[in-house]
């Protein structure tokens, strides 16, 4: 059985949000009191407070629950990334560092987001090799 995660990201997507316990715990309609014991860990939330958390981070339950988002932990996506399989069978691998870039680019606003967009393929253009005129 893989170890759970979901305290040490739920504090980590917090801070990383710049969230406090108060705002979160308003948002997934539950005491103050009740998050700050799921955040240490002396409680675990029931599924329907879990799926809250994923949607107001903009992240899969699961990345929540056994992915180690903390900034210490910059694992490889090998020993600790996610995997994710769509019904036509692709699949995806995100890294704790990886899932964080995601979480804070779906925290931006959408303008911001389509100007990350662009920027990324602003660069990816620039790093292509020039393609030489010989034939």
């Amino acid at each position: 059985m893989r170890e759970l995660k979901l305290a040490d990201n739920m504090r980590e997507l917090r801070i990383t949000n710049e969230y406090s316990q108060q705002f979160v715990s308003n948002h997934i309609h539950i005491a103050r009191q009740t998050y700050s014991l799921y955040e240490t860990g002396r409680r675990i939330p029931d599924l329907k407070t879990v799926c809250d958390l994923a949607e107001l981070y903009h992240v899969p339950v699961d990345l929540l629950l056994y992915v180690d988002l903390s900034g210490d932990q910059l694992a490889d996506a090998s020993e600790s990334g996610y995997a994710a399989g769509s019904p036509a069978n692709n699949s995806f691998s995100l890294s704790g560092a990886d899932a964080r870039m995601l979480t804070n680019y779906h925290s931006l606003s959408p303008e911001i987001q389509k100007e990350v967009r662009e920027f990324i393929l602003f660069k990816k253009k620039r790093s292509e090799p020039k393609q030489s005129l010989k034939a």
